[in-house]
């Protein structure tokens, strides 16, 4: 490991993260709300100490390992959440702990909170959620590697680790230029998705933290009844529109605009992800439609349109209170959350790609039995897919079923009952926040013992960097010379 190297992106992040607070600290200014010595403070600190960290272990063209890689993804988005915390802390409105899991939840945009009552948070603080997840959906390290040119070792590494997908894929030949491609888009989204909801009806202030939330997928709302408190079909539609662009892969829009429509159209994984969201829309409508909203078909068409496209994508925001619903509803709306949305969007889950390799995995399992000497290659439309990247997915979703099993015994540890561990458990390394009640509630999370926030906090964190670049620091391997 070349601790130069770390320290020389760490501090580049960190100061990074102390810019950024500077927004919500002129906010605060503006609106007098008392907070500016909350953001300017440590906005101050990390800006000093990350610039001299940054130039004082300057190596250009130093070698970086796969281990300063791991370690620096890893401790970057520790620290960036530690930092975030402050405000929440020094402006009174939580303890350490809580502020901890409040930043995690937003970095990863998880969207969980212990935030009992939105309505009465300063409105800085809450610009300061919509942020964290903001930066957060298109990944720290990618936003470092597009913005900071000056930094000219292992970009790709980091793009890598960062953005880990089962079938990656480069978009032009220098990574540097790829990040800011995916900062673009992004970008695009989130100017495309405010103006949608200022046109729907909605203050600017609101429409400008929806909009932050909604194409990182994240999630968190400056309203404690999420989008439920506008009532507005046409504000439902918008959201709807921008969870579904951000939840498919940003390489998509990359080829539309080079004039590749033809790589789009014929995405294997885009034709899943929206026939999911079709079928599931479907399913969920007539089960609504028979047991909960049997006097409005439409009704509960639009609930099951908003909830599948949410819950799928990991966004999480809610137009009803789909806890209180029937069953079969309820289950489709915890499968969806496991699925996630596509590889390479800021979305949670396994990723669709992964569950349409799981299911054809199955499948060819199943013929061999019948026809045990078939040679049956694992493909994709045309695409063969390599046996290291079968072994790799089927690798994953091991780790991620035994990291669910650990995950929800730790928490039952702590005396939670063995339903709401899972589904805590469940909601956050699947950077969604929410499940079946009581989860997802602020009042669960804010009852929870410090320890077991911790867990979870450190569950999305796994959840949202894809398992393996945290685990394998858990690894003695990794520590060795």
């Amino acid at each position: 490991m070349h601790p130069k190297v770390i320290s020389n992106a760490l501090g580049a992040l960190l100061a990074a993260g102390g810019a950024a607070m500077l927004l919500p600290a002129a906010y605060s200014s503006l609106s007098a709300d008392g907070n500016v010595a909350a953001f300017g403070l440590p906005a101050f600190g990390a800006l000093v100490l990350g610039t001299l960290l940054f130039f004082l272990t300057r190596a250009p063209g130093a070698y970086v390992s796969g281990r300063d890689v791991f370690l620096i993804v890893v401790l970057g988005w520790i620290g960036v959440a530690s930092l975030g915390s402050l405000p929440f802390i020094l402006s009174g409105l939580m303890g350490p702990m809580d502020a901890f899991f409040e930043a995690m939840a937003g970095f990863t945009t998880t969207g969980a909170s212990t935030i009992r009552t939105l309505e009465e948070v300063a409105p800085s603080l809450l610009l300061w959620r919509s942020l964290t997840q903001w930066a957060g959906g298109i990944g720290i390290v990618v936003l470092f590697v597009a913005v900071a040119p000056l930094v000219g070792f292992g970009a790709a590494q980091l793009y890598s680790a960062e953005l880990a997908t089962p079938l990656p894929e480069r978009l032009t030949p220098r990574i540097r230029n790829t990040a800011k491609i995916l900062a673009y888009v992004y970008g695009a989204l989130t100017l495309g998705g405010f103006i949608a909801l200022l046109l729907a009806g909605i203050g600017p202030f609101d429409a400008l933290n929806h909009a932050l939330t909604t194409v990182s997928t994240g999630g968190f709302s400056t309203r404690s009844d999420s989008i439920a408190a506008f009532d507005s079909w046409v504000v439902e539609l918008a959201i709807i529109v921008g969870m579904v662009l951000s939840g498919a892969n940003f390489a998509l829009y990359f080829h539309l605009v080079r004039g590749q429509p033809g790589r789009v159209i014929g995405n294997r994984e885009l034709l899943a992800y929206l026939g999911i969201i079709a079928i599931g829309t479907v399913l969920m409508t007539a089960s609504l439609y028979a047991f909960d909203y049997q006097d409005s078909l439409t009704l509960a068409f639009r609930e099951a349109l908003f909830q599948t496209v949410s819950f799928l994508t990991g966004t999480a925001f809610s137009t009803a209170s789909w806890s209180s619903w029937d069953p079969l509803s309820q289950g489709l709306l915890m499968l969806f959350m496991a699925i996630g949305g596509m590889a390479g969007s800021t979305s949670g889950g396994l990723k669709v790609i992964r569950a349409v390799l799981l299911a054809r995995h199955a499948g060819q399992e199943v013929f061999r039995m019948v026809h045990p000497q078939a040679v049956t290659p694992l493909k994709l439309g045309d695409r063969v897919v390599p046996e290291r990247f079968r072994a790799a997915f089927l690798g994953f979703f091991f780790v991620y079923v035994a990291t669910m099993i650990g995950g929800t015994l730790l928490v039952a540890l702590h005396g939670v009952p063995l339903g709401a561990a899972f589904g805590s458990a469940f909601a956050c390394l699947n950077i969604t926040g929410a499940a079946l009640d009581p989860v997802g509630s602020p009042d669960f999370y804010a009852s929870l013992p410090a320890s077991a926030k911790g867990i979870l906090a450190f569950l999305m964190l796994l959840g949202r960097l894809e398992l393996f670049t945290v685990l394998v620091l858990l690894t003695p391997a990794f520590w060795r010379h």
